[in-house]
């Protein structure tokens, strides 16, 4: 546990420039809350224990803007930036070194009890107010803009902006510094 809480910490001195000290982002990054509790809650799940898992996930929400629902898998290393906001629900898969910001969702588009919610691969970042809804695949080290709805498959590697969510990869050594996008009419 302790050894999984050490290496948070660390995620956010590697992605947070304003992190001035380890015991700074214990006591005050509400990411770092989030994953306690969520951890703790998640165990419970895992043993059955689903009302007492939940009321801990309430817990969680209230005190932290973060909801993250006790069935959701989160990989190691996981950081939320400033999180207010953040949904991740029941089924939602999120690999290691994924960052969220603040206001992004990973919802679903079903009633049904399967597989409803996104899986995040490994090295996603995804943008403040995303929201990625399905049972769908993000990419390893896929990009989401900020605001960004994205309903359909994200190649690895790929970023993707807008809304609806449009795949945009950056071409190699532009000539114009601000025409770093290729091929604008690749539509997920």
């Amino acid at each position: 546990m302790f050894k999984g809480l050490r290496e948070d910490i660390e995620a956010v001195f590697q992605r947070d420039p304003a992190a001035r000290s380890r015991l700074e982002v214990l006591l005050c990054y509400p990411g770092i809350h989030a994953l306690i509790l969520h951890r703790a809650a998640g165990r419970l799940w895992r043993r059955d224990w689903k009302l007492l898992a939940r009321c801990i996930s309430q817990l969680g929400r209230f005190a932290t803007g973060i909801e993250i629902h006790p069935g959701a898998r989160i990989g190691r290393r996981f950081f939320i930036d400033h999180g207010m906001g953040v949904v991740i629900g029941e089924t939602a898969e999120v690999g290691d070194d994924v960052m969220l910001y603040h206001g992004v969702t990973l919802g679903g588009r079903s009633l049904e009890r399967t597989k409803r919610h996104p899986t995040l691969e490994d090295g996603v970042t995804v943008g403040a107010g995303a929201r990625i809804l399905g049972p769908i695949v993000i990419g390893k080290g896929a990009q989401i803009g900020a605001n960004s709805v994205v309903v359909r498959d994200v190649p690895a590697g790929a970023t993707v902006v807008g809304v609806p969510g449009q795949v945009r990869q950056r071409v190699s050594a532009p000539a114009d510094p601000y025409d770093v996008w290729a091929d604008p009419e690749i539509y997920i």
